[in-house]
This record gives structure tokens, sequence and C-alpha cells, in this order.
């Protein structure tokens, strides 16, 4: 009864379950002690300067942010509302996509609901990061293909190249949505068609406003992008599988590799070119024995294959509804529990080691504006400045009044999007500074971040002194996240060497 409930009425069932789980996160969102991730931060402070490029990203975020803050101020719903609508809008693609690859039954709304209820699902729909948009239009993109092909006059490319166009606003990551069709065009002969090439060259446009930002700054872009690329700090094979496990959830993951495999041994196309996105992820494993992957690398290979899961478990598996439900509840579940360990830990519950904690790098900022104050922060009079690009990123968003904070690089790291904004040689020169350390730390280490900044700082200023370490985080009764707080005065107007990184 319930099979035949949710086969008739999937679209229904699946919008009433994104609207509950859109009002739970939107709750996270305004109430939780969740905050911006550094990331987040950082592209706020990038909405506030718009651009048409900036550092290490093209512009897409940056524009989402400052319309979405526009409205609704700068809070932390302000910066995420924007994830909220992707994570609602992605799910229904996904059930697009099957119904577009005529799978029937209840396999669209398993669909979707594998793509809303996965932990990767559950975190584009939090988190604000260029992964959203970019998975989002390229996944439509999928949708607009699997329909062509199924239908006879093949998909409208004109449209297509629009949606990788916008997902390229966010991700050049879009772009591989053209190397792994073409390889369809010898199968699938309507999508031979001339408006292919219209459909390349449009979605090329957005490669435009990045090519006219890095002209006029160093080619910054490019050359961090290739130095990411040639990087090599030792393979992470097994911690990346595990990470990749993760993001789907063991049942979802199983049920992906066989649905892919056992999609090229059906005549459907539409099938292939769906499979052929998560296929790509044995390259990620691959490169994963000889340098180190970040998990969210492949991330956005995994939507426009989800349908399959749905299609596996209830086509050529055994009791698949009972499977796609245990691992809806699986993955639920691991959500759950990751959002509840920081507050286990904040009471002291279960003593869960704080290193556990998902969330490191979200909590404690709401502490930092009630540290600068007692530190004799002022505003209107001090400025704020960090050696880390992180460290600026969360000091502009949550202290008073939100003044962007100076990326002071005595580190010598990599060049940032701070690097090309004025600098504080340009502005702040005979004025007093706040400098701020961020770290997740214990009290006994704490020392050894004084004395090293002390150091560092006394070049730069007439007067520098340690004003406190103001804890920001406590987990099972121990502080473990601290902002150290240095008063720096007269500032010479001296920097650091440029670094020649990227």
């Amino acid at each position: 009864m319930r099979e035949l409930f949710v086969k008739k009425n999937g679209l229904w069932v699946l919008l009433a379950l994104l609207a509950v789980k859109g009002l739970l996160l939107l709750w996270l969102v305004v109430a939780s002690p969740l905050g911006l991730s550094p990331d987040e931060a950082q592209y706020w402070t990038w909405s506030q300067s718009l651009d048409w490029g900036y550092y290490s990203k093209p512009p897409g975020i940056a524009w989402q942010i400052a319309l979405t803050s526009g409205v609704l101020g700068s809070t932390s719903l302000g910066v995420r509302a924007g994830a909220l609508i992707i994570g609602f809008l992605l799910p229904l693609v996904v059930f697009g996509i099957a119904r577009g690859a005529r799978m029937g039954g209840q396999i669209p709304f398993w669909a979707g609901v594998v793509m809303a209820f996965s932990p990767i699902g559950v975190y584009l729909t939090f988190a604000a990061t260029t992964d959203g948009g970019a998975i989002l239009f390229l996944t439509c993109a999928v949708l607009l293909v699997v329909k062509g092909v199924e239908r006879e006059e093949g998909p409208s490319f004109g449209w297509v190249g629009l949606m990788i166009l916008l997902g390229a606003l966010y991700k050049w990551t879009a772009y591989i949505f053209w190397p792994l069709l073409l390889p369809f065009l010898f199968f699938v002969p309507k999508l031979r068609k001339k408006m292919l090439l219209w459909g390349i060259l449009l979605s090329l446009l957005a490669l435009v406003p990045t090519v006219y930002w890095n002209a006029s700054h160093e080619w910054a872009t490019f050359k961090h992008v290739g130095g990411a690329i040639g990087e090599k700090k030792g393979g992470n094979f097994f911690d990346f599988l595990g990470a990749q496990i993760g993001l789907l959830s063991p049942v979802y993951f199983f049920y992906l590799v066989l649905g892919c495999f056992f999609s090229y041994r059906e005549k459907r196309k539409s099938f292939w070119f769906q499979a052929a996105f998560p296929t790509l992820v044995l390259l990620y494993l691959g490169g994963a024995f000889f340098k180190k992957m970040q998990p969210n690398w492949a991330a956005y290979l995994y939507p426009p294959g989800l349908a399959l899961v749905g299609w596996f478990a209830l086509e050529k598996g055994k009791r698949g509804s009972l499977w796609l439900t245990l691992g809806t509840v699986v993955s639920i579940g691991i959500v759950a529990f990751g959002l509840l360990v920081p507050l286990f830990q904040k009471n002291d519950l279960f003593s869960i080691p704080y290193k556990l904690n998902p969330f490191r790098q979200t909590l404690g900022w709401e502490n930092l504006q009630k540290g600068l104050s007692e530190a004799g922060y002022n505003p209107e009079t001090d400025f704020l400045f960090g050696d880390k690009y992180q460290t600026a990123s969360l000091l502009s968003f949550y202290s008073p009044q939100q003044k962007r904070a100076y990326y002071f690089n005595i580190s010598q790291s990599r060049k940032t999007q701070f690097s090309y904004w004025p600098q504080m040689e340009q502005e702040e020169v005979g004025k007093d500074g706040y400098f701020v350390v961020l770290e997740n730390t214990t009290q006994e280490k704490l020392p050894r971040y004084e004395n090293r900044y002390l150091k560092a700082l006394t070049p730069y200023f007439e007067k520098v002194s340690f004003v406190e370490a103001f804890p920001l985080f406590t987990a099972n009764d121990t502080p473990v996240k601290y902002a150290l707080i240095f008063y720096a005065q007269n500032y010479s107007g001296k920097a650091p060497t440029t670094p020649k990184k990227y």
C-alpha cells in the first residue's frame, strides 16, 4: 500500500520531505552554534567587494552571497540562504533525471531522496560553497541530455550550454560535462547536432569574467589552480576513499557502484551517460595513490548518477525498497550524529574527543566579538589583522561593524584574495591594531604562540603586547579553541616581503 502511494504521489511526497528538511536546516542556520566556516566567511568578504573574478574561484559564489545577504543582511542566514535554495532544487533535478530516463515506479522518488538525505545532500543545503551552484547546474545539464536521448528530437544544446555556463561561474569543474558527452556522439546519432558547437561556445563565456579579472591581477587564478594541480604532498588513498563513502553514506555508495556497473550492461544510452560521471571518480582514486586529494574534489561527479542508486535497488537488487529505507535511516543517522557532536562535547556528554568533531572549523566564532571587546578593540579607531586568510575572513565577518580585516603575511604563506585589496601600509600607518590568532589548541601550548608572534610582530610596530588568550569553544570541560589577541601600537608602515607563491 505504501509503495503504491509513493509510486502515484512520489513528487508530492518528495516535496514534503524537502520542506521538512529545509525547515530543520533553516533552524540550524539561525539558532545553532554552527557558525560560518573560514571559506564561507571568505566568500562573504568577496561579496562585499563585487568583482569579475577572485583569486581562487570564479565570481558566482560572491554574486550569490551578495544577492542573498543584500536581502537578508550580513548574517549566517544571509550567507547561506542560497545553499538552502540549491539544496531544495537539486533533489528535484535528480528526480527529473530518473523520470527523463524513463525509470518507472518509485525510482524517481528514491533518486530524489538519496540526493536529499545523503551527507553530501545535507552539506550542499547547509554550507555556502562553490560546489553547490556548480553541481546544481551541471546536474541540470545532465537532465537535459538524458531527456533528449530518450526523445526523438534530442537535447537542446542551447539550454545545455547555458547550464554549463552558469555552473562554470561557480567552479570550472562544470566543464567536465563536455569531455564526458563527446564519446556518446559515436553511439547516439541524435546528439550530433549543429547546436552542439554553439552550446560549447556559449558555455565558454563563463571564462570571460575570470580572464578579465586575471589580466590585471597577475593571472593569479591560473597560477593558483596550476600550482594546486601540480602540488605533491604524498598520497591519501584510504582517507580519500573513506571520505567518498562518507559523502554518500555506505549503503548509497554501495548501490551507486553496483548501479554504474550494471548500467553499462544495459542498452539504454541515457543510463551510460549518467554512470559516466561517478565512474570518473576512479581517476581521483588513482591520483590519491600519488598526491593528497581533498574530499570534495570529486563531489560534483555523484549527483548526475544518483538515479542509478534507486534503479539498481528496485530493478536489479532484492528487497530494494527495504535497503533504500535502511540506507536513508543510516544516512540521516550519520548526519544527525555529526550535528550532535558539538552539543555532546560542549555539555561533556560521552567524552567524544575534540578531533572527531566534523564542525571544528565552524564553532566558537559567535564569541569572537566578546573577546575583541574585552581586549579593548574599538572599530572606530583600531584595525584587525591576522597572518592567515581564514583568520582575516572570520575577523571581518564576526567583528563589531564587520570591517574588513587585513592579511598580514608574516608566515610567508601563499597569496590570497586579501593580497589584492588595499594593504595596511596603504591605510593604517601610525594607527593601532589588534592581531588575532585563531587556533584549535590546548592551554599548555599557548605560550608557544605568544612568544612566536610577539617576536614576529615587533619589527613592524612601536610596541606589541599580548592581551589574552580568549577561549572560544570548550569540549568536555576543557577549552580547545582560542583567540590569541595582541595589541600592536603605532604601525610603522613596513610590510613582510611579498611572497611569490600562489
